[in-house]
């Protein structure tokens, strides 16, 4: 089964609305720093978390995205400790430290092998999560089933 992902940057609010539109087929209403991820799903963001923390040093906190509430079953959000480890591998002084964190993603014995490069996804999961620490807001993950 194939599955359509939108990570994005929203207050909680504005994540429902997110949802509803997206549940709906149509246009979100804001504008907000966002990236489709094609069949990710919400173990594979965790999965990737625990790749970044181990290659950042980030130690250990909650890195499992979190359903946001009982009639929007699809959209989780990413708890702030996930949001601060994925937004310093791109801060990382090592320029090596993304493609290691891809690469550690990738070959995730937990994860599905996936189409595309991974180092161009966790470049823009990193821009999303980046986003949310700059603007003070959160990082939600929208996901359906295709």
């Amino acid at each position: 089964m194939s599955r359509r992902a939108q990570l994005f940057v929203a207050t909680h609010a504005g994540a429902l609305a997110r949802a509803d539109a997206l549940d709906a087929g149509t246009p979100p209403q804001s504008e907000s720093t966002s990236c489709e991820l094609p069949d990710v799903s919400p173990l594979d963001i965790e999965l990737l978390g625990e790749a970044a923390a181990a290659a950042v040093r980030f130690g250990h906190g909650d890195l499992e995205p979190a359903e946001v509430d009982l009639s929007h079953e699809w959209l989780f959000h990413l708890p702030p400790f996930l949001v601060e480890v994925l937004a310093e591998v791109g801060r990382a002084e090592d320029h090596e430290v993304p493609g290691e964190v891809a690469a550690a993603w990738a070959t995730s014995a937990e994860r599905d092998p996936q189409d595309g490069d991974p180092l161009t996804t966790l470049t823009e999961i990193v821009r999303v999560a980046t986003a949310a620490e700059d603007l003070g807001r959160g990082a939600y993950l929208w996901v359906q089933s295709v």
